[in-house]
């Protein structure tokens, strides 16, 4: 039996029982919810398969994220390579931040949750495009997994609980982080299409997830070096570059 139809029939019994429970005690609004509830299962019932669902709808939705997110980088002249920021003061989730430049630099005390462009610097090494905590609601499904917060709890944690989660939703079997120094080697396999084209600057959410909880779990920035489509999956490379104390 599958997930939906688990979830259909205990939609359906779990509303039955509360419209009568309702109905004895006179009270509408149990009733009421007990009707919704019932009717919520028979709908689920007629959902095609969960697999179905989170393979195709997707797949679909990432394919023109992709194509706009490229193109958008591309006409921006980005040429910096994707940097994950961990939670501080200015930015409590976090984010994304894509240096103009390839050679950049980062002033941390000028972003906020507001900030888009990143264009009244001082130096034209800091401007860029700030994405926000792009990819924050996995990150928060990781840690509704833990039952905990990922900060500072390091790079074997991201790991299992990226593995367990994204293993779960059908988007990846498997995830792999190798630490070298400096260095990160994170392995993917996607269960979905995943094409990581210009990924190094525009990331698709299942890699940035994945980037943005290590980010928090270490405390340290990471900047993205490489991403490659491999026969094993998608690896990444990535590089850390210090805690938030370091940029401001």
């Amino acid at each position: 039996m599958e997930i939906k139809d688990l979830v259909s029939a205990a939609l359906v019994l779990g509303g039955g029982a509360l419209a009568l429970h309702g109905f004895l005690s006179t009270n509408t609004s149990l009733m009421n919810i007990g009707i919704a509830g019932a009717f919520l299962g028979a709908v689920v019932f007629t959902f095609k398969s969960s697999k179905y669902v989170k393979k195709e709808a997707i797949e679909n939705l990432m394919e023109p994220y992709a194509g706009v997110f490229s193109s958008f980088s591309e006409n921006l002249a980005l040429n910096g390579n994707a940097v994950y920021i961990p939670p501080y003061e200015n930015l409590p989730r976090g984010g994304v931040f894509i240096p103009l430049h390839e050679n950049f630099e980062l002033d941390l005390a000028r972003l906020d949750e507001k900030t888009v462009f990143l264009t009244d610097v001082p130096n034209e090494k800091a401007m860029g495009l700030f994405l926000g905590p792009f990819g924050a609601s996995l990150v928060e499904k990781y840690e509704e997994h833990l039952e905990g917060p990922l900060d500072s709890s390091g790079i074997p944690t991201v790991e299992s609980a990226a593995g367990s989660v994204l293993r779960a939703l059908g988007l990846a079997k498997k995830v792999y982080i190798e630490e070298k120094g400096e260095g990160l080697r994170i392995i993917i396999q996607p269960d979905i299409k995943c094409e990581p084209e210009n990924c190094e600057k525009t990331p698709c959410p299942l890699c940035a997830s994945v980037l943005l909880a290590l980010a928090k779990a270490t405390g340290e920035l990471l900047l993205t070096e490489r991403v490659e489509a491999k026969d094993y999956g998608i690896e990444i490379t990535a590089r850390k570059l210090g805690g938030v104390q370091e940029w401001m």
